[in-house]
């Protein structure tokens, strides 16, 4: 068996040579070896710094316009928020003197609002002491319809809610700004029917405090409240004061078809039909009017009930009436004086009228009799008495008792002889009785 010889590759097992560099200076020569890794990392660095200086060769040849870009690109983003800035600042000085012209209005008409409704307070104590009259006279006798609609509370001192008759309450803290106003008012969250969303009309929501449609939402309510008030008011004295010329007519009527003129009152006109103040005429003219009306119902009210138009006797029947008739004594025709009321002795006997007592006490054939002097040179006379209550130069007033029914001096039984005279001739009392049942529920 023979064995051939394996062969080997010559580079197998040597080793690569290194780089050698030699130097040779003055015929000396010297001898360097590099390693390939160094040499790698030599070139290596030699590269990036030859990248590195041609970069910055670059750089400083294209720096100024380098610069200058991005100076021009600074200016334009400067000049950019400085225009933002200046549209945002106009912007925010139009929101502000809108706000404050806004402000302002809204000021003026709550002032407006304010000084309305103490007008109207300062009627109160007048239209109190009218009214009182009024009532105490008859007119507007139900106290639910004659009650003056006043504020019962100062719109500058409380915060309640407006009902019909009060005008509410607006805060004075108004001119601090939209916050105060809404918290004087419903707020957002207030689901009741009147209630006003303040918040959809702040600018930032798209509207406006103190434009039109917040203004007349927030005030509408108040401002009607005061009309309401204002209106009522000057019904209720308008409706006064025809009731009181509708009886002052009613009485100088009644009274001149008993033949007594009336004399008005300097200050009063008097005549013509009635007619309502124009609605825009200024309240005071009102209130005037009305006293005016006042002083003439007073005037024919008093002269009125001075005069013998009441009725002596009570449910009496009447047994004789004023004028001719046969005499029960001796059967001839007589004139008879006045009118007689049957009635049970004892029964009481009433002044017809306002006046003075002259005689009180025996007279004749009228047996115990009274009389009473009333105006416009009118007396009384309540005859055939049983008994007499009353003193001579005693004050009576109508339907002050003055005695009792009897069957004194010439008489065939008990009964009230009733006169009624002027200038000392006898008048027919029915006609003075008619015009008192006329008057019942005016006087």
């Amino acid at each position: 068996m023979s064995y051939s010889p394996i062969r080997e590759p010559v580079s197998f097992g040597k080793r690569a040579s290194e780089s050698t560099v030699i130097l040779t200076r003055n015929g000396k020569s010297h001898q360097f070896c590099i390693n390939p890794v160094v040499a790698a990392l030599l070139g290596s660095f030699v590269f990036v710094f030859m990248i590195g200086y041609f970069g910055a060769t670059a750089y400083l040849v294209f720096r100024d316009d380098l610069i200058a870009a991005s100076y021009a690109k600074q200016a334009r983003m400067k000049h950019e928020y400085e225009d933002r800035l200046a549209a945002l600042r106009s912007k925010l000085d139009r929101v502000t003197s809108r706000q404050l012209l806004d402000q302002q209005a809204i000021e003026i008409r709550v002032r407006d609002l304010m000084k309305r409704q103490d007008a109207i307070g300062t009627r109160t104590d007048k239209m109190s002491k009218l009214l009182e009259k009024a009532e105490a006279r008859g007119l507007g006798a139900n106290p639910s319809s004659s009650a003056i609609p006043i504020p019962r509370v100062n719109p500058a001192k409380s915060t309640s809610e407006t009902d019909e008759i009060t005008t509410g309450s607006l805060s004075p803290t108004l001119s601090k700004g939209g916050a105060a106003i809404a918290s004087a008012f419903s707020l957002r969250g207030d689901n009741s029917p009147s209630s006003v969303d303040v918040y959809s009309y702040l600018p930032e929501n798209g509207g406006a405090i103190g434009s039109n449609a917040f203004t007349n939402k927030l005030f509408g309510d108040v401002s009607e409240a005061i009309e309401m008030i204002d209106a009522k008011q000057r019904q209720k004295v308008s409706s006064l004061r025809a009731s009181a010329i509708s009886r002052s007519q009613t009485i100088m009527s009644t009274l001149d078809s008993i033949g007594v003129k009336v004399d008005t009152p300097k200050t009063t006109s008097v005549g013509g039909p009635f007619e309502p103040l124009d609605p825009n005429t200024k309240f005071d003219d009102y209130m005037n009017a009305l006293e005016d009306s006042l002083q003439l119902y007073d005037h024919v009210s008093s002269l009125a009930r001075d005069l013998p138009i009441g009725t002596p006797v009570k449910n009496a029947k009447i047994s004789s009436h004023y004028g001719s008739r046969v005499d029960p004594f001796n059967g001839r025709i007589a004139m008879h004086s006045g009118t007689d009321f049957k009635a049970p002795t004892g029964t009481p006997v009433f002044a017809t009228g306002n006046g003075k007592v002259v005689k009180a006490g025996r007279k004749g054939g009228y047996g115990k009799v009274v009389e009473i002097q009333h105006e416009n040179g009118m007396v009384t006379r309540y005859a055939h008495l049983s008994r007499i209550t009353v003193k001579v130069g005693k004050r009576v007033k109508v339907g002050d008792r003055v005695g009792k029914v009897g069957s004194t001096g010439r008489s065939t039984g008990p009964h009230l002889h009733y006169e009624v005279r002027r200038n000392d001739s006898a008048r027919n009392p029915a006609h003075y009785m008619k015009a008192g049942r006329k008057l019942i529920g005016v006087l």
